[in-house]
């Protein structure tokens, strides 16, 4: 009786005891397939909205730190601009006998100085070849246009272009600074646009960095 009582207990016993690591069965577990990356470039294989895979290239730097300062003329009156794009706009009295006056405009932008002296002259019908001059102001290249003919249009008046106005001209300066360059463009009745010349010349001659 006494020795079935210890079998027993040690049979409990034993059913009771935490096992050993040795004694656990082995299961291998099988390695996770290699997960194949997507090439260089190969933006079709991401999720939506991942970041491009390569190498990322640092957008350009710029500067828009200004560069160039002015006066405005005597008798010019600045105005809202009708677009973000301008720094500045400026109204000129219409001289006797046009019916309007000349208006104009300050903006830095992109482009070759050729480019845009182009897109300028293109603006008008009948103009011919453009009178051109190149100076220095500030330590900076100005290359002016001068053109008369037949206006089509081309962001005058509130932004909005106009019917075609013969008899009308365009003075503009491009002044290149080591960022951006500044675009002074003036366009309106030629007489106006004449007897307003020696005042945007002026007001480019004494332009000076900040």
């Amino acid at each position: 009786m006494a020795l079935a009582f210890v079998l027993g207990g040690a049979a409990v016993f034993a059913a009771m005891r935490t096992p050993n690591r040795e004694d656990l069965p082995r299961f291998e577990q099988a390695a996770p397939p290699p997960v194949a990356l997507p090439e260089p470039g190969d933006d079709q294989a991401l999720p939506p909205n991942h970041p491009p895979v390569g190498t990322a290239t640092a957008p350009a730097e710029r500067d828009d730190a200004p560069a160039l300062a002015w006066k405005v003329p005597p008798g010019w009156s600045e105005v809202a601009s009708p677009s973000a794009m301008r720094l500045a706009t400026y109204r000129v009295a219409a001289s006797k006998g046009d019916a309007e006056g000349a208006e104009v405009s300050v903006i830095r932008a992109g482009g070759s100085t050729e480019s845009n002296i182009d897109r300028w002259v293109h603006q008008f019908e009948g103009a011919g070849k453009p009178a051109r001059t190149d100076k220095t102001v500030a330590g900076y290249k100005v290359t002016t246009v001068e053109v008369t003919g037949t206006f089509l249009g081309g962001g005058m008046m509130g932004g909005a272009d106009p019917k075609p106005k013969a008899d009308w001209s365009l003075l503009g300066a491009i002044v290149e600074t080591p960022s951006s360059p500044y675009f002074f463009k003036m366009t309106g009745p030629a007489a106006t646009v004449k007897a307003a010349r020696e005042a945007f010349m002026a007001m480019l001659s004494a332009a000076t960095k900040p």
